[in-house]
């Protein structure tokens, strides 16, 4: 596969990170995540029956070590300087107090590239600040609101995913230059960057129109009728997608209002809320089967709305094969990267916590009696090593 003898050493914990190691070990390479001893905390995860964990830590080699301890601490290094990519989540400052940052691990591994994954990045007034993806998102404008105004922080996780493929892509363009010059490089990642990037369009016309206030919302996407959601006679819903002429001329034609097309396609004002008024008493008229089955071939952007359940159920995503299951028969959703001559081969099974600690130690030079030395003074777990219990998920992410 695309990624076969890439190294990478996964020091990360939640989601992030994770997701961006587990993306890399879909495409072949060679994932060693490094875990306290008492477990990444999503392995405790409440009422997830470690599907979290196993959702972003599959195919990856579990080794456990205190990294405040000297035993554990050389083993990291170790394994990072054997490495193409280290990943790593802590708050700033963490991994140099720890003694495992990147200008310790890049002077005998000068090809590293070291990714630190943090909430704010690594400098300004935020880099301390504990948070998880609402906080994140509050911060970085892109928090969704209800139809009262009101902010809602149940959802997905947008400033982690976004600020996952952004490490990928900064790891992927980092490993190209290094393969051209022999040298790595650090990534300072902060998901509130990320997150900042995801609505272009609107960031666009704040940074850059004069009369629009820091308060203000400019003229967007809210309030335009053929952008919206439309309950249906059975309390269902469908969404309406795109505003382009064509869609509202073959929507609003067979509807007997072509005289609303212009109104559809203008700005918010009156016209989008005589538009918006004439479909919500008209989708009332029939159940989203029906609904459905009218729209059938009139080329108009329309679609239910599903729940995830539904989504995941849907012929769709089956066809496109990313629903898969791994040897234990725990379902997954698949990588959406789809290449045609290298397709992903993701190697489902979630390891146990510790599960290669012992083969993952010889394969760095370990004697059986250091390895036996090392688990007893507590600086490793192994496999078989019950002295922990796995710690819950009650930190901060970063």
């Amino acid at each position: 596969m695309k990624l076969t003898g890439l190294r990478v050493v996964d020091l990360s914990q939640f989601m992030p990170g994770p997701f961006l190691a587990a993306n890399l070990a879909e495409h072949g390479a060679q994932v060693i995540k490094i875990e306290p001893v008492t477990g990444d905390p999503t392995r405790g995860a409440p009422g997830t029956d470690g599907a979290f964990y196993a959702a972003i830590n599959r195919g990856k080699r579990s080794i456990a070590l205190d990294l405040k301890h000297p035993d554990g601490r050389e083993a990291a290094l170790k394994l990072m300087n054997e490495a193409d990519v280290v990943i790593e989540s802590s708050r700033p400052g963490v991994a140099a107090r720890l003694g495992i940052d990147y200008d310790t691990v890049s002077r005998t591994n000068p090809r590293l590239v070291y990714c630190a994954m943090t909430a704010f990045g690594q400098n300004g007034p935020l880099s301390q600040l504990p948070a998880h993806d609402p906080v994140i998102q509050a911060l970085a404008g892109t928090l969704p609101r209800d139809s009262r105004g009101m902010p809602v922080t149940t959802g997905p996780s947008l400033a982690a995913l976004a600020g996952s493929l952004t490490a990928l892509s900064a790891v992927l363009m980092a490993l190209l230059r290094a393969r051209e010059t022999g040298r790595g490089d650090y990534i300072d990642v902060s998901l509130f960057d990320a997150a900042l990037t995801a609505q272009p369009y609107l960031s666009g016309r704040l940074l850059n129109t004069p009369d629009v206030s820091s308060q203000e919302t400019p003229d967007d996407d809210s309030g335009l009728a053929l952008l919206s959601s439309y309950e249906t006679a059975d309390s269902k819903w469908l969404c309406l997608g795109g505003r382009e002429r064509s869609f509202a001329t073959n929507l609003l034609t067979p509807l007997g209002r072509p005289d609303l097309v212009g109104d559809a396609i203008g700005p918010a004002g009156d016209g989008q809320t005589r538009v918006r008024a004439f479909l919500t008493r008209t989708f009332l008229t029939r159940t989203l089967d029906e609904w459905l089955d009218w729209f059938e071939g009139r080329n108009i952007s329309v679609a239910p709305v599903l729940s995830l359940a539904e989504a995941l159920d849907h012929p769709h995503a089956h066809e496109r094969a990313m629903i898969q299951s791994d040897p234990s028969g725990r379902k997954h959703v698949a990588s959406p990267i789809h290449f045609r001559m290298e397709p992903a081969a993701p190697p489902l099974a979630v390891a146990r916590l510790g599960q290669h600690t012992e083969d993952v130690l010889r394969s760095i030079g370990y004697s059986e009696e250091r390895i036996a030395e090392v688990i007893a003074s507590g600086a490793v777990r192994g496999q078989h090593d019950d002295t922990y219990a796995v710690a819950p998920m009650t930190q901060t992410t970063h």
